[in-house]
């Protein structure tokens, strides 16, 4: 044995030391060789699946997610300028205590064809047989909604809120 052989042996044993080792004394690979990195990418994952999560939560697509259209009118569906089915019902949502009557492409729909809430001041027509209206046709559909208070008789003026929709062909 040479003079230099003592320092590389003392650093071999020291490495090997340091290092942990399975049964047998195999040598294991380090869990977490860079746990700052680790820390890192679970930190973004756990931020991804979050805003994922809050993203589903948010995105309301029912027309019940939708805001006020107006004073008096909460909601309408077909939303105003959307495109509809031929068999969709036409239907608004009026403030509480308010009561109606559709009016679609200049014609007053019967109130014996409209399924009207007072209880939820909802005002709901679906086409269909023995109706006036059976389908629509392709092409933008107007309608009005004529409304007043719900304890008091239609005024001759009844107050009018009008939006449209587009039946695709």
């Amino acid at each position: 044995m040479g003079p230099d052989v003592g320092p590389r042996i003392s650093l071999e044993i020291m490495r090997t030391a340091a290092e942990p080792s399975g049964p047998g004394g195999a040598r294991r690979a380090a869990l977490f060789r860079h746990p700052g990195r680790v820390a890192i990418v679970l930190g973004v994952l756990l931020i991804v699946v979050n805003l994922a999560v809050v993203a589903l939560v948010v995105a309301d697509t029912s027309d019940e997610g939708q805001q006020a259209v107006s004073r008096d009118v909460e909601q309408v569906s077909p939303r105003n300028g959307s495109i509809a089915s031929p068999q969709d019902d036409v239907e608004v949502r009026l403030r509480g205590g308010l009561t109606g009557v559709l009016v679609i492409d200049d014609a007053r729909i019967p109130e014996d064809q409209l399924e009207i809430d007072n209880a939820t001041s909802r005002i709901t027509f679906r086409p269909g047989p023995d109706h006036d209206i059976e389908t629509f046709e392709a092409g933008t559909h107007i309608v009005p909604v004529l409304y007043w208070e719900q304890t008091k008789p239609e005024p001759r003026n009844p107050e009018r809120f009008t939006w449209n929709f587009r039946v695709a062909a």
